[in-house]
């Protein structure tokens, strides 16, 4: 049993090292002012190749480098012209002002097509973590993408309760050594 407990305890320390890993990655591209090359999928215009939930990962392309076809075509990742939001769509046609793109669930191209390659960001490389995992959904919970504002306030009671978490810790050691001190000076 301490065996497996050990095991246990082994593998959600590498666990959390790999979060807070990532944690700080996200955080050097975010000062840095880049995208981050994770990204969770918000929206279900790109079924049945990818659903809202997935977390994909992208690769920097130079636009020489995508290949623009209706069925084939690279997914890139892109601002929407004249926003901060990202999309993630299929290029579908190469043309003079950059990429006209489309949603393989959506009936046609997208309005604001064609897409700058100054937009673009990147391209999926085509591993993906599936939605029914339930950790793209976290995320857009938490972020408050999903069932607003309830994410929020949940990520905001988990970050007090672990400070209260913390500073009872810190307390508790802090006792126990005056303890003890106490106890050798006896």
């Amino acid at each position: 049993m301490k065996k497996l407990s050990k095991i246990l305890d082994l593998f959600m320390f590498t666990l959390l090292i790999i979060l807070f890993g990532l944690l700080i990655f996200a955080m050097i591209y975010s000062v840095r002012g880049e995208v981050f090359p994770i990204l969770v999928v918000k929206s279900g215009s790109m079924e049945p190749i990818l659903s809202r939930g997935d977390v994909i990962i992208i690769q920097s392309v130079s636009p020489e480098n995508i290949n623009a076809d209706p069925v084939n075509g690279d997914i890139i990742v892109f601002y929407k012209p004249g926003t901060n939001v990202l999309i993630v769509h299929r290029a579908i046609q190469k043309v003079n002002g950059g990429f006209i793109t489309k949603g393989d669930a959506n009936t046609s191209s997208d309005y604001f097509s064609p897409i700058p390659p100054q937009y673009i960001i990147g391209r999926w490389t085509g591993i993906k973590i599936p939605y029914w995992t339930g950790l793209g959904y976290l995320s857009l919970f938490l972020r408050g993408e999903i069932y607003p504002p309830y994410g929020k306030i949940v990520l905001i009671v988990l970050i007090i309760l672990n400070v209260f978490l913390i500073v009872k810790d810190v307390v508790s050691r802090v006792k126990k050594n005056s303890r003890k001190e106490k106890i050798v000076e006896s």
